[in-house]
Parts: C-alpha cells; sequence; structure tokens
C-alpha cells in the first residue's frame, strides 16, 4: 500500500518524490504532512528550502523554476502546493504539470495536499467521465462517473486535466487514501492515546466514545483530552464518557444532510438511527437540518451572483473547502431541490409543534422525502 511505502521512505529518512494526500481523515493526514515538514525544519535554514506554492496565483513554471532549484545547507527541499482547484484544471496546464512530475529533482520533496471537500476519493480511484452538454448553453462540463452513450473521456478542455494530473502522480509519486478508521483500528488508536498519557480506559468506553462522538479523529482527540484531565475514577469507565463527553451531533447532522444530498440514502439511515439511539432532541435535530439548507440557501445564491467561495467563506465565516464542497454538491442537484427541502423542513417543524404524532417518525419521513427528491 502506499501509505505502508511512505512510512518506509519516512523511517529510512529517505522522504523525496511526489506526493497526493486525499482522503477524508484530516487529523492523520495532517499527521503525515508534518512529519514530512520536519524533515525540513530539522535543517539550519529551514525557511530557504520549504516553500509553499500558491497555485490559485501561481503557474507551473514557476513551480518548475522552484523545482529545479537545489536545496540550501541541506539534503532536500519540501515544496507544497496548495489551492490547485482540480474542478477548473485544464489539460494543457495538467501537461505541465505532469511534466514537473515526471523530471522531478531526487532532492525535492512534492506535496499536495487536498481536504476532503476538495477531492473525491473516486476521481483518484475510479474512472471518471465529462458529461457531454445537453445544449449549446450549456456553461461548463460535469464530471462524474458514466458509461452511456453520451459520455466520453475527460481529457481537453476546463476541468478535464484532472486525470492527466492523477495519472501523472500515480505514475511517478504515491497516491495516498486517509480513509475515517472504523472497527477494532480506530478503538486501538483510542486505546493508544489513553497509554501514551498513562491512562487506564475500558474497551466498552472506548466504544461508547465512538457512538457518541462519532469517527473523526480531532473531535475524539479533544475528548480523549477531556477525559484524561477529568477527576474520573481509572480506569475510565462508560459513565465517565457520559458524564464529561459532548455528543457530536451537529457533526453528525452536518454527515446527515452531506449524505442526503449525495443520496446515499444507506447512510442517511445509519447516521439517523445513531442520532435516535443516543436520544437526540427532535427540535435540536430539525434545527441543526434547518441550519445546513439555510447555508446552502445562501452559498447558492451567493454563487450565482458571481461571488467567489473565498468570498463567500469570508461573509459566513466559514472554511473555503467547505464552501466549495457544498457548491459542488448543490450544481449536481435537480431543479427546485432546495426549494423542496426547506419546504418540508417547514413543514416538519409544524407538525413537531402540534404533537400529534411521533416526532421521530415525522423527522424520518422528513429525510427520505428529501433524500429521494428528484428520484425515478
Amino acid at each position: 500500500m502506499s501509505l505502508d511505502i511512505f512510512k518506509k521512505r519516512l523511517k529510512e529518512n529517505n522522504p523525496c518524490g511526489t506526493y497526493l494526500f486525499y482522503g477524508k481523515e484530516e487529523y492523520t493526514k495532517d499527521f503525515y504532512a508534518r512529519e514530512l515538514r520536519k524533515k525540513i525544519t530539522l535543517s539550519p535554514l529551514p525557511e530557504f528550502n520549504y516553500i509553499i506554492f500558491d497555485a490559485a496565483v501561481s503557474d507551473p513554471s514557476e513551480l518548475s523554476e522552484a523545482v529545479f532549484s537545489l536545496p540550501y545547507m541541506w539534503e532536500y527541499k519540501l515544496i507544497e502546493v496548495k489551492n490547485l482547484d482540480l474542478a477548473s484544471l485544464d489539460s494543457d496546464t495538467a501537461e505541465e504539470y505532469k511534466r514537473v512530475i515526471s523530471e522531478l529533482p531526487e532532492y525535492i520533496i512534492l506535496m499536495f495536499l487536498f481536504r476532503s471537500e476538495e477531492l473525491d476519493d473516486g476521481l483518484v480511484e475510479g474512472n471518471f467521465y465529462v458529461k457531454k452538454p445537453k445544449s449549446e448553453n450549456t456553461k461548463s462540463d460535469s464530471i462524474e462517473n458514466d458509461d452511456s452513450d453520451n459520455a466520453q473521456p475527460a481529457q481537453k478542455g476546463k476541468g478535464k486535466g484532472i486525470r492527466i494530473f492523477i495519472d501523472a502522480i500515480k505514475k511517478d509519486g504515491l497516491t495516498i487514501n486517509f480513509p475515517n478508521e472504523i472497527g477494532e483500528k480506530l478503538e486501538n488508536w483510542i486505546l493508544k492515546h489513553f497509554s501514551a498519557r498513562k491512562t487506564e480506559c475500558d474497551r466498552s468506553a472506548i466504544q461508547t466514545l465512538i457512538s457518541l462522538c462519532g469517527n473523526d479523529m480531532y473531535t475524539l482527540h479533544s475528548e480523549i483530552e477531556k477525559l484524561i484531565c477529568s477527576p474520573a475514577q481509572r480506569p475510565i469507565s462508560q459513565a465517565a464518557v457520559l458524564q464529561y463527553c459532548c455528543p457530536n451531533e451537529s457533526y453528525k447532522v452536518y454527515e446527515l444532510s452531506d449524505a442526503l444530498n449525495s443520496g446515499d440514502m444507506k447512510k442517511v439511515k445509519q447516521i439517523y438511527d445513531n442520532l435516535i439511539e443516543n436520544k437526540t432532541d427532535p427540535s435540536l435535530l430539525l434545527g441543526y437540518l434547518s441550519k445546513c439548507y439555510s447555508d446552502m440557501l445562501i452559498i447558492k445564491a451567493a454563487v450565482e451572483e458571481g461571488k467567489s467561495h473565498s468570498k463567500i467563506a469570508q461573509i459566513m465565516k466559514k472554511n473555503e473547502w467547505l464552501v466549495r464542497r457544498i457548491a459542488s454538491g448543490l450544481s449536481q442537484k435537480p431543479n427546485g431541490y432546495l426549494a423542496y427541502a426547506c419546504e418540508e423542513i417547514d413543514r416538519a417543524d409544524r407538525k413537531l409543534k402540534r404533537f400529534s404524532v411521533s416526532p421521530y417518525l415525522v423527522l424520518e419521513i422528513l429525510l427520505f422525502r428529501i433524500g429521494l427528491y428528484g428520484r425515478k
């Protein structure tokens, strides 16, 4: 596996090469990015050997100049590429990146790090195509899995250099996926953190922690610290987790709305069942869901007004990658989706206030109505 190869290189102090970090687990992604940066920060003058290349304002020719300049008083140099918008990457620009990657000197570490909302796993691991426009007025093609007669390989034009770029890294570098961990592997990661702080913890407490807070490692890390610093008896028990840890309801509802937008009804059911099992307040759940869709409306309106993703993120005080992800998801939804979803949320809210039916049944019906909108 790519991650095993990468770990071996780090251990042998041979970190050079091209790396593409992607996947849903930001904690481990950031951990290994820091490990790469450490290889440079140990140098006498790290500021000369660590370059951040902003792809939004610079072109690959400038990257090429940085790549082929020698490191200063050190064995290697790290170049970290940021703000590379794959959705607008044309084939000519992708070919320039491909040349840089294929000719990379042996003393360079070239890192492309994408957040989960910036690069879909399927783009790295699957075969993606560009649909032909349905009419002459179509402004841009959409990239997706499609083996129909109306599809053609994504090779040329705006947004169609993705395959060229990714294939170049696969050929001459490493693509490393960081998925959310589950099951025993995640439990062992939590146990390791408790052990490192010389704190005993029951396995049942660890399982309760995951059930309560989800599997996002940044969230879990903060809750682990909370438990370690708490006056709870040792070993840490289930009761201590329930007493000191916060149910990550807002995060789970964000996941819920994300699953709804992608049409993954199996995931919707799993997240919903978990929220119900933890006795999430129906009104609170509906409130979080309403906020998610309100944000979507604001983002959609701002995009239609021509505002940039960075400007929208600044106005809404959100991360730009999150705004990009929401905008990208909405562009794939049928006309009327948001209006329908908001109308259904409002209808569910009125039903909950009447106390005439089971609130959880109201919510379940709401989720399926939104999730199935536009399906034949």
